[in-house]
């Protein structure tokens, strides 16, 4: 596992190191590997800082807001939850097509992640009704059984794919067409 540490951040919040990977790894839930490091950190003073809510075990821990805002933006929130709307994967007569990386920070993402960044910047409006549109286009090609035509997510954002579907955005879910006079 890879944990990017802005130490400029660190220093502005005086915290160490250790604190910092201590929290991310609560954070994670990777227990496991909280049980294999060396970590020396201060869960008290973090506690006092209001970084995490000590419980009885180190499952019980709770990492806080306060420091989740010091590696998530907004934007950040925004690009897990469209992964988490985007398949993986895809199955066609040709066999099985990887749309997208798994993890959000991987870096054959990075180039889709830039892309949405400059589509959506902070606006969580544009997000939203981007995401309601890849429902719509992912429901329609399950109806369809066409969802192994899917684009590869950095194609689909480039591609601005989702406009191609507003219309059909307030179809209803059995699939009756809304239909409009000129």
């Amino acid at each position: 596992m890879i944990i990017k540490i802005d130490t400029e951040i660190l220093k502005s919040i005086s915290i160490s190191a250790d604190d910092f990977v201590y929290l991310y790894l609560l954070y994670d839930k990777n227990y496991d590997a909280l049980l294999k490091l060396d970590l020396k950190p201060n869960a008290d003073s973090l506690e006092q800082e209001g970084f995490v809510k000590l419980g009885e075990t180190l499952e019980d821990h709770t990492v806080r807001q306060k420091f989740l805002d010091l590696f998530q933006s907004s934007f950040d929130a925004m690009w897990s939850e469209l992964l988490s709307h985007f398949p993986l994967k895809v199955f066609g007569k040709d066999g099985t097509r990887i749309l997208r990386a798994r993890d959000a920070n991987a870096n054959s993402n990075d180039k889709a992640k830039k892309k949405y960044r400059s589509v959506v910047g902070n606006n969580k409006l544009l997000h939203k009704k981007i995401v309601t549109l890849l429902g719509v286009e992912l429901r329609l090609r399950k109806q369809n059984n066409t969802l192994g035509y899917m684009r590869m997510l950095q194609t689909w954002l480039n591609g601005y794919t989702w406009e191609q579907y507003e219309d059909l955005e307030n179809d209803s879910e059995t699939g009756d067409r809304i239909t409009r006079q000129l």
